[in-house]
């Protein structure tokens, strides 16, 4: 009898535990960065990393969208690959004391620009995430680091601009 009352305090404490672990819905669509209407990149491959672990790996529909779930209280990295582009990289860090598990956030949703890739631009020079989402406990959400975005904008222009004067 001991044994049952165990095993079921064990199972209980799992479902619970599953039942407060959230995903957080990501949708978005992929483009060239032209107007909405003609850049949308077909198959795009993007690899979700899980704390340097790859841990699955999706494709943009025919009209460059693409939606999956991630984890909450971890530390994923999204790569978008495709051949012909420079690889882009978004970090979404959901690990913060102050996330409500239970709530069902509002999906995230955001454009990810490939940029074309162009000769004399080492793709390691700009091999770094675009933008870093995390959780704003002041508005309850999800949202991009702005100043670390801006600051990563800022250098990506730089390398490129750079190397194009060169070539």
């Amino acid at each position: 009898m001991k044994y049952i009352i165990t095993t079921y305090l064990i199972f209980s404490i799992s479902f619970l535990m599953a039942q407060t672990q959230k995903k957080l819905k990501i949708e978005g669509i992929t483009t060239n960065g032209e107007t909405i209407n003609t850049s949308a990149l077909k198959n795009v491959t993007i690899n979700i990393y899980e704390y340097n672990d790859k841990i699955a790996s999706y494709e943009s529909n025919l009209k460059g969208q693409f939606e999956f779930e991630i984890d909450m209280n971890s530390y994923i990295m999204l790569e978008f690959l495709k051949e012909g582009f420079l690889t882009k990289r978004i970090l979404f860090d959901t690990r913060n004391k102050n996330i409500d598990y239970g709530k069902n956030y509002i999906p995230f949703n955001f454009e990810i620009v490939m940029l074309l890739k162009v000769e004399g631009i080492d793709a390691d020079d700009i091999d770094f995430p675009i933008t870093k989402i995390e959780y704003f406990p002041e508005e309850k959400e999800f949202l991009f680091v702005e100043k670390y975005t801006n600051e990563m904008i800022k250098l990506q222009e730089k390398i490129i601009n750079k190397r194009t004067k060169e070539h």
